[in-house]
């Protein structure tokens, strides 16, 4: 029986781009002790989970806070049980986030931000975002940007997390590596540089006043101390996960056996170099109603 070659075509499309999205949004218990690790970790070089001027409103409670992209919930979790007068909301298109056993004060809610949110104007203190770069088209960003000042009060706060793209001072493995991943991501109508100047985009929206920058470095590895071996061991479990085998073994073209032998490599790698990792964040307050008319 003679195939038929455009089904093929297409089925396999389609199981391409499901793979994608699981590589992406990776739910499996590594991924999720990884997102764990690494929120901790970023909290720890800030001195905190947020840099807005926002703490008094949040012990003083009646506060609404919204996180975007929240994944398993972990920056809501730490700040819930914190502010136990304040209310919690989560949104991500994947619920991997805690179903049932979470406090009171937090809702969790499973959607797709490109769509639009479902709250109403001028509903949230805090609006949040982390991690969130490698996700939007620069579209998209546009409009998410606009559903985020959309919710937030006027006087609220919108703030921004990530991590830059690219990385200085890294060896010729782990350059490989994350050259392949940035790569795919272009290929997705991605810019990977997008998040890392937010700022500029965000000073051309009307209703936003002063954009404030907080940048924090560390050497990934043995010679960037303890937060360094932290995020190599991040870096590591990530790469030596399933689905990064397959996924980016197939985008460097090599076999998978070549690709963990790169991966048994850049270990030791990371001994020999002094790999600057940079994250970013962003903050800004919505203007009053009365500071819009000006």
């Amino acid at each position: 029986m003679k195939k038929v070659q455009e089904f093929d075509i297409i089925e396999s499309e389609e199981e391409r781009k499901e793979k994608l999205l699981d590589y992406y949004l990776s739910t499996d218990a590594g991924s999720i002790d990884r997102l764990h690790m690494y929120h901790f970790l970023r909290g720890y070089i800030f001195q905190g989970n947020f840099s807005s001027p926002i703490e008094n409103k949040l012990i003083k409670g009646g506060c609404k806070v919204l996180d975007i992209g929240c994944g398993p919930g972990t920056w809501l979790l730490d700040l819930s049980n914190k502010y136990e007068n304040s209310h919690f909301f989560g949104v991500d298109i994947k619920p991997i986030f805690p179903q049932e056993i979470k406090p009171n004060n937090l809702e969790f809610i499973e959607t797709d931000v490109t769509n639009g949110l479902s709250f109403h104007d001028n509903e949230f203190d805090l609006t949040h975002a982390e991690l969130m770069s490698l996700m939007f088209t620069p579209q998209q960003w546009d409009f998410v940007l606009s559903e985020l000042i959309r919710v937030t009060k006027p006087g609220g706060y919108i703030e921004i997390a990530d991590r830059r793209s690219g990385y200085v001072g890294e060896g010729p493995i782990f350059r490989r590596l994350t050259g392949s991943m940035w790569e795919s991501h272009l290929n997705r109508n991605i810019d990977v540089k997008l998040v890392y100047n937010l700022d500029s985009k965000l000073k051309l929206l009307s209703n936003i006043g002063k954009v404030h920058r907080i940048e924090k470095d560390f050497i990934v590895g043995p010679n960037g101390g303890k937060i360094g071996l932290v995020f190599q061991d991040i870096a590591m479990s990530f790469f030596n996960s399933d689905i990064a085998c397959e996924f980016i073994s197939k985008e460097m073209g090599i076999s998978e056996k070549e690709y963990k032998n790169m991966i048994e490599e850049l270990d030791e790698e990371f001994k020999q170099t002094s790999t600057e990792c940079v994250h970013v964040r962003f903050w800004a307050q919505k203007q009053l109603l009365d500071e819009q008319s000006y």
